[in-house]
């Protein structure tokens, strides 16, 4: 099974989630960079109300075709307990009928309240999600 691993990562958290998973799956990675880079305060504000609102932040094109991939990681920081904006991107980008496992990262809270809607915008794509977990960074 041919996988790829779409992932942002403001504080490097989820990229080093990414590269471990990567290794364990044998699979490709490929970094998710927003158009307007991110510092932590503009990540907070106005970033955690996008993620609240599932709003897209504007992110570079793609040079991979994931129609070439039969599963679909991807990997995204939780900001006041939603995915990133760059998440709510990437899940535009989904070709229907793929297989999608999701990870989200974050320091101390995880995506439980976001969780129900975050499954319903995979749904939506026409997709098939495999997995979805909360990892816990923070010390």
């Amino acid at each position: 099974m041919k996988t790829i691993i779409l992932y942002y990562s403001l504080g490097g958290h989820t990229k080093d989630e990414a590269e471990k998973l990567a290794a364990q799956r044998d699979a490709e990675m490929y970094a998710i960079e927003e158009v307007k880079r991110r510092n932590i305060l503009n990540a907070v504000i106005p970033g955690c109300f996008h993620a609240r609102n599932r709003k897209a932040s504007e992110i570079k094109a793609l040079s991979v075709d994931l129609n070439a991939y039969d599963r679909i990681m991807i990997g995204a920081p939780i900001w006041g307990g939603f995915p990133s904006p760059a998440f709510n991107s990437m899940i535009e980008l989904l070709p229907e009928e793929k297989e999608v496992e999701l990870f989200f990262c974050s320091g101390g809270g995880d995506s439980s309240m976001s969780s129900e809607g975050t499954r319903r915008m995979v749904a939506a794509r026409n997709c098939t999600l495999v997995e979805y977990r909360d990892i816990k960074t923070g010390k």
